[in-house]
């Protein structure tokens, strides 16, 4: 993700020269995570995976919603993205159904339940990878496979251009403008399809050669055919463990809660590159 840039340019600051971050073989600068989503992701990486490897995102999310009569804790897990690079500027992913839980006490507006979100295929192609500018445009299909209340219920759809930026050896920019489909109730409680814009804007700085502090402001034109605007924020802490593995730990708020309560959540996750067997 956008800590890759940071984490090159700490090390081109001391050690000389360095290729630009979607060559590096290192977790960092593919990951999505932490981002809003796993493949429509408004915040993932411009980088894509090399050809003949492959890269494993996972990790467990906790959101809370506090009002003056009740609380609603949603659960998530495991948030898994596979990404297979198949040419040398082309990627392939699948999110799998991710498993959720919504636990309800006192008086909420929403219901208890539990259910699986549908599977995510992806793909993204690399327009640029210049050592300090990376671009990319991406696609995404939500087939309806999820159950109860996590699955849209009819397909979605999003295309998505990805930029980032190195500003300084430490400070990086990066941004992503999604364009899709999303489902919800309208007025009379009916689903329908509505066209939704996410863009987001994301700084990182480098701590050191290996740790990043990433923020994050995510936008959505609408939250469903009958609810505003939405707008996420994301604070995350993000670390290098060698080349091939990163972990991050991030704290999200809701600054335009859906139902007018608060929402929190936090989550951790980690990015590992795998070779298939030759």
């Amino acid at each position: 993700m956008l800590a890759a840039l940071n984490v090159t340019g700490a090390r081109a600051a001391d050690d000389g020269p360095s290729p630009p971050p979607c060559a590096m073989p290192a977790a960092v600068a593919l990951a999505d995570r932490p981002g809003t989503g796993r493949t429509t992701s408004s915040g993932g990486s411009p980088c894509v995976v090399a050809p003949g490897e492959i890269v494993l995102e996972s990790g467990v999310r906790r959101q809370t919603m506090s009002g003056a009569n009740g609380t609603v804790t949603l659960s998530s897990a495991p948030l898994t993205f596979v990404r297979i690079g198949v040419m040398k500027r082309v990627e392939l992913g699948i999110a799998p159904p991710a498993r959720q839980s919504r636990a309800v006490t006192g008086i909420a507006p929403v219901d208890a339940a539990r259910g699986q979100t549908d599977v995510v295929l992806a793909v993204k192609y690399l327009l640029a990878d210049a050592p300090r500018t990376q671009a990319s445009l991406g696609a995404s299909y939500a087939p309806p496979t999820g159950t109860g209340e996590f699955t849209a219920g009819a397909p979605t759809f999003s295309l998505s251009a990805n930029l980032g930026l190195a500003l300084t050896p430490k400070i990086s920019f990066a941004t992503s403008q999604v364009f899709g489909t999303a489902i919800g109730a309208d007025a009379s409680g009916a689903s329908r399809s509505i066209f939704v814009y996410a863009p987001s804007y994301t700084l990182a700085y480098a701590l050191d050669g290996a740790t990043t502090l990433i923020g994050q402001t995510a936008l959505v034109s609408r939250q469903g055919p009958v609810l505003p605007s939405g707008n996420r924020l994301l604070f995350a802490l993000q670390r290098a463990v060698g080349s091939r593995l990163a972990v991050d730990l991030d704290y999200e708020l809701n600054a335009k809660p859906v139902l007018g309560a608060p929402q929190r959540a936090f989550g951790a996750g980690l990015v590992w590159i795998a070779k298939p067997p030759a």
